[in-house]
């Protein structure tokens, strides 16, 4: 029997007259089917609610974690839900701490109350829905299936899609989140040109093809993965990995199947008759953070390397916070700390990776390895090696640490996984067989979590918001059914011509809908309905990733190397960065030639300083997994834009490429190329107008100053028939072109 309001005390019926008002926030929501606890109910109150009302903590007396407790604190709850409705800046506001519940959550809750608050009496039985293997969802009618479910969920929410998104908008939409860069001046000509109706699939299978797609994509999972080119710690001594970020890009490139690209990185070493690239695969192992540090101690370097890869595995493949199931239980999710120490357990076995040279002279630590020599690298020298994977012939003993410490060892375990998930396949008690158990179809989250991540990279925002936690803490997804079909659609496409675990075919699928391809423009009415485009309204808008910044300015500039694979790369960067105390002395010597102008995914990656350019656009260190980035705005970034050594060498480039690739053209003709090249299209009459403007008075300027223009142009070569003030005026117009809002944001 679900819990009946007519038995409750009048106090808690009088929720309704408190609460409801809180529904007009947002109307339309009651024009929905009744409610679902499990699904609609249950998660506000386990995410928002139960760590300071749940089984292990009861502030107030109250817990709302099961119906009988609801039922007998009912008085207690009428305060609760009364507060979650307050105003963030209450000082009576619920939850106490954290982001206050939105209203749709309110109305919700509202809405429950309203109906009875039913509570079914087996709820507590059930999975969480991310513990459930997802099911396809019946598709009917001819329209693209994510369109069939966006729109379904638009209707019920009272509002339209956006139509789609003018062309020249749209190519350098999908061109940027294909391959990274901005379509080329021959792309857009012919794109624009072509009037066939297909013409826009054919781009997306190109742009799919090219081999910068793979460089593209392998920015994202490089930073899952944590790859660096130094140990991390106080030292940062550089080490050779960079052949494992080139097996990434050629595996993207390549679009090898998502369960093979799992499989070779956490067991290349393992398969049978494993070969070089396989292994090298295995880098993905490799990435954790090693310390060398005088006085480390051996053992305790070699468990947090292993408590790190269980922690990427978890957060990489399964989506979940397992990384507090260290110490102890997770408080909210179905994973104990035994369960912790069983996956501990298959990665257990690898071989040490530092340890002192003199047992007795703490001071002797040193690297180890192991390393792989590599035999087809040339043309980058013989001999080359790479980090790998190597297991030992004996398996070690795995014990549970006390409160996660490895000090403190209790009783022993076995590889096992949470008994939450689906069982382990049969075979040996390794790490080819857990990997083997991630890519298992039925395991619930793999797929969930990857079409997922892949669905942030190119809206902005998961259809699970929280990417990194798809546990009871985690925000539920906006569009469930979406989530399912496209997770079942990478494990089993309906299309004969793609294979079963395509990342190619899920992004074609998704770049192809309607839902994509709409235009990012927002009207007053749609922002303030849904100002985070949950729904999906309109397209995706949002500042471009450090790498891509770089890349970008650099291909408008026509500077772009766009050389592939090889050793790290070192653009300019302020002098003494790489200064420390212990350890290695490297000088930062910059990349000679237009070596320092490839892409930004092949740029040295030092932990412990990284390139200042990337950090101000929230790149990160890569000590640790990272599911997502930051996206600030910060005066620094504008600074950096203007200032930065390879920004200013692009507006220069720019600058020149304006004036000579249309030496023929007017001034106008002039600024609308250099226009183009940043942004695609091509300037409305006020912009133009502006650029114009800003020309002029450069010009008139740099005319009157001969030093100041001396100054700034150097030693730069001026274009033939272009006087050094006109060049020193189409520098301010280049850097005002690359500073440009919409040059640096995908919309």
């Amino acid at each position: 029997m679900p819990l009946s309001l007519g038995a409750m005390p009048m106090l808690f019926r009088l929720l309704i007259v408190a609460i409801l008002p809180c529904a007009t926030i947002a109307p339309l929501i009651a024009e929905e089917p009744s409610l679902d606890f499990a699904r609609d109910v249950r998660p506000i109150l386990q995410r928002h609610c139960l760590e300071c009302h749940g089984p292990k903590v009861q502030k107030g007396k109250l817990r709302l974690d099961t119906r009988d407790a609801l039922q007998k604190k009912s008085e207690l709850a009428v305060e609760i839900l009364r507060r979650v409705g307050l105003p963030k800046t209450d000082v009576d506001v619920m939850p106490s701490r954290g982001e206050p519940l939105t209203s749709e959550q309110v109305a919700i809750l509202s809405r429950w109350i309203k109906s009875g608050a039913p509570w079914p009496a087996k709820l507590e039985t059930t999975k969480h829905w991310a513990f459930v293997a997802p099911v396809r969802p019946t598709i009917t009618g001819k329209q693209h299936p994510i369109d069939q479910l966006v729109r379904a969920r638009l209707s019920k929410m009272g509002m339209e899609p956006a139509p789609e998104a003018d062309r020249a908008v749209l190519l350098r939409r999908v061109t940027l989140d294909l391959t990274g860069l901005p379509p080329t001046p021959k792309q857009f000509n012919e794109f624009l040109k072509d009037e066939r109706p297909d013409a826009y699939e054919r781009l997306v299978d190109a742009l799919l093809a090219a081999p910068q797609f793979g460089e593209k994509w392998a920015r994202p999972w490089l930073d899952l993965a944590h790859y660096a080119d130094s140990h991390g710690f106080q030292r940062d001594d550089l080490r050779d990995l960079w052949p494992y970020r080139d097996w990434v890009i050629r595996a993207l490139n390549d679009d090898m199947p998502f369960d093979r690209f799992t499989i070779d990185q956490l067991a290349g070493d393992l398969l049978p008759s494993a070969t070089q690239t396989q292994k090298i695969a295995t880098g993905f192992g490799r990435c954790s953070p090693t310390n060398v540090e005088a006085g480390s101690d051996p053992e305790e370097t070699r468990v947090n390397q292993v408590i790190d890869r269980v922690n990427t595995m978890s957060a990489t493949w399964l989506g979940v916070t397992i990384e507090c199931v260290q110490c102890h239980d997770h408080k909210y999710d179905p994973f104990t700390q035994k369960d912790y120490y069983g996956l501990f357990a298959y990665m257990n076995n690898t071989a040490l990776e530092a340890d002192r040279s003199n047992p007795k002279v703490p001071g002797s630590i040193r690297f180890l390895g192991p390393t792989l020599t590599l035999k087809p690298f040339p043309p980058f020298g013989k001999p080359l090696t790479t980090l790998v994977m190597q297991e030992l012939d004996k398996p070690r003993v795995t014990r549970v640490f006390g409160r996660g410490d490895f000090r403190t060892p209790k009783e022993v375990v076995t590889p096992h996984v949470p008994a939450i998930l689906n069982p382990v396949p049969e075979g040996p008690a390794n790490r080819h067989t857990l990997a083997r158990w991630l890519v298992d179809r039925r395991n619930p989250l793999t797929a969930r979590v990857q079409v997922n991540r892949l669905w942030a990279e190119l809206f902005g925002r998961g259809l699970v918001s929280t990417v990194e936690d798809f546990g009871v803490k985690g925000e539920p997804p906006t569009h469930p059914d979406l989530l399912d079909w496209l997770a079942c659609e990478f494990m089993e496409p309906t299309t004969a011509s793609s294979q079963p675990w395509s990342t190619k075919h899920v992004l074609r699928t998704i770049v192809n809908s309607a839902s994509y391809k709409q235009s990012s423009h927002v009207s007053t009415e749609i922002l303030a309905k849904d100002d985070r485009n949950l729904w999906l309204a309109r397209g995706p808008r949002f500042r471009l990733d450090a790498e891509a910044i770089r890349d970008n300015a650099l291909a408008a500039a026509g500077l772009l190397n766009l050389k592939q694979f090889g050793p790290p790369i070192r653009p300019h960067q302020p002098d003494g960065l790489w200064s420390k105390v212990g350890g290695e002395k490297i000088e930062y010597v910059v990349s000679i030639g237009d070596e320092k102008y490839r892409r930004g995914i092949y740029v040295i990656w030092k932990r412990c300083s990284p390139y200042p350019s990337f950090m101000n656009f929230d790149a990160i260190a890569r000590l640790t997994c990272t599911t997502k980035r930051s996206r600030t705005n910060t005066p620094l970034q504008a600074l950096t834009l203007l200032n930065d050594p390879v920004y200013v060498e692009a507006a220069f480039a720019l600058a020149r490429r304006a004036v000579t690739e249309r030496p023929a053209v007017s001034l106008d003709g002039q600024l609308e190329h250099a226009f183009r090249l940043c942004v695609t299209r091509s300037p409305n009459v006020r912009e133009l107008s502006v650029l114009k403007n800003l020309f002029e008075q450069q010009r008139s300027a740099y005319d009157k100053d001969p030093a100041r223009t001396k100054l700034l142009l150097g030693a730069s070569k001026i274009p033939q028939g272009v006087t050094a003030a006109e060049f020193a005026a189409w520098y301010a117009v280049a850097t005002a072109i690359l500073n440009l809002d919409e040059t640096i944001t995908k919309g």
